[in-house]
């Protein structure tokens, strides 16, 4: 508060003196902009409804801690930040608190891919083998008679559109990181190898089957189009622009100290720390980590919901456009096969007024298209039995508020 108050005071000198004396205008104009930046991040709104539904879930140590996130095209409407990111060190959850945001990664994956598609460079309908030939060994499963498994070619190539919606038939993950137990253990030079040497689990475009692995080739093809690697990609194009800059595949130094510790329920029925199993620790180890696009980003409520509200204004944000609105109405589309109970998009679960999607240990958001309204809820918990109840008390609060569709 008090560097608040001085920032505040000392803008004011700077801007009375920066109408005398030109030189002083850079200070002057540096310290509203410090006194802004400072005001955004100690003044987010909050929602009685919203704190009043997750409450009793924190109190009642149900959740460790919880934040809750409305916007709209031109602003937070609300922030909701209860409990703890770290109950142990008595650290409480902000807006600032690091995430692993696990699958919320695929959104921004397939809308990197897109701004390719949008600038003429990849085309969703091609087969895959044109950008990654590797992938020409592609063989798909069959089961014949008395349970004799052959392989065959399939009848039909790999697209773009068949591994960012799930229906490329390849696996939930690689098998070496089935083997491991982790998604991060692979570069994608190697993933992509293993890829062309595991038979698909049925003919592309066939059935709906959620794999990892689909949206790490299509990351993949990313790097081999632009020449530079798939986290650079994101950097440049996406979260140095969107000013996300908590957003990373490796948490480190100062980061650490905001990372949310996830919880799982002891058989005492108490709240204990857990480390997140899919990810191997260290996780600021940039050796033998590697960058994992269907599930590795981490970010803060308070950067992410740039790139949401981003996709919620057509692809522009604060006068700068990113995708095109073509773009994100395919993303936005079903394109599951029909009788498949799915409904999935371009690295999105869709319906028809809304798209959003879900990750591992409890994060989730949804944007509805048709209202105008991002939606966020973040915890980090693995199983925790009232987790669920926790998000539908937070959702039925807001489409309380805001009569969401």
């Amino acid at each position: 508060r008090w560097v608040v108050i001085t920032c505040f005071l000392y803008a004011g000198v700077g801007v009375q003196e920066a109408i005398s004396k030109p030189k002083m205008k850079k200070t002057g104009i540096f310290c509203i902009l410090l006194l802004l930046s400072a005001f955004a991040v100690l003044a987010q709104p909050s929602s009685k409804a919203v704190h009043k539904a997750l409450s009793p879930f924190v109190e009642q140590r149900q959740i460790g801690g919880v934040v809750a996130v409305v916007a709209d095209r031109d602003k937070i409407i609300s922030m909701d930040c209860l409990g703890y990111a770290d109950i142990e060190n008595n650290r409480k959850m902000s807006g600032e608190s690091l995430f692993w945001i696990a699958s919320q990664s695929k959104p921004i994956c397939a809308t990197a891919l897109m701004m390719l598609v949008d600038e003429g460079k990849v085309d969703l309908d091609a087969p895959v083998t044109d950008y990654l030939p590797e992938l020409k060994p592609l063989m798909v499963r069959r089961i014949k008679r008395d349970g004799w498994q052959v392989e065959e070619r399939p009848s039909r190539p790999v697209t773009l559109r068949h591994l960012l919606s799930h229906t490329s038939g390849m696996d939930w993950i690689a098998g070496v990181q089935a083997q491991m137990g982790k998604i991060d253990v692979l570069p994608f030079c190697l993933s992509l190898r293993v890829s062309a040497m595991t038979p698909l689990l049925f003919e592309p475009g066939e059935r709906y089957s959620y794999s990892n692995q689909g949206i790490n080739i299509a990351a993949t093809v990313i790097e081999r189009i632009t020449g530079i690697s798939y986290p650079e990609f994101l950097q440049k194009r996406l979260f140095d622009p969107l000013r996300m800059t908590s957003a990373t595949f490796w948490p480190e130094g100062k980061q650490l100290e905001k990372l949310v510790v996830p919880y799982r329920m002891s058989p005492a029925g108490e709240l204990e720390p857990i480390e997140i199993d899919q990810l191997q620790y260290p996780l600021d180890d940039r050796t033998h980590r590697f960058a994992e696009a269907g599930g590795g980003l981490f970010c803060t409520p308070a950067d992410l919901i740039k790139f949401y509200r981003m996709i919620l204004n057509g692809g522009t944000l604060d006068g700068k456009r990113y995708v095109s609105r073509q773009a994100i109405d395919e993303m936005g589309k079903r394109q599951t096969p029909k009788g498949v109970p799915d409904d999935y998009g371009l690295g999105w679960w869709v319906s028809d007024t809304a798209m959003g999607h879900g990750g591992a240990y409890g994060t989730d958001t949804k944007i509805y298209r048709k209202n105008g309204y991002v939606v966020q809820f973040y915890v980090l918990g693995a199983g925790l039995p009232k987790q669920g109840d926790a998000m539908s008390a937070f959702e039925a609060a807001v489409k309380g508020l805001y009569e969401l569709e």
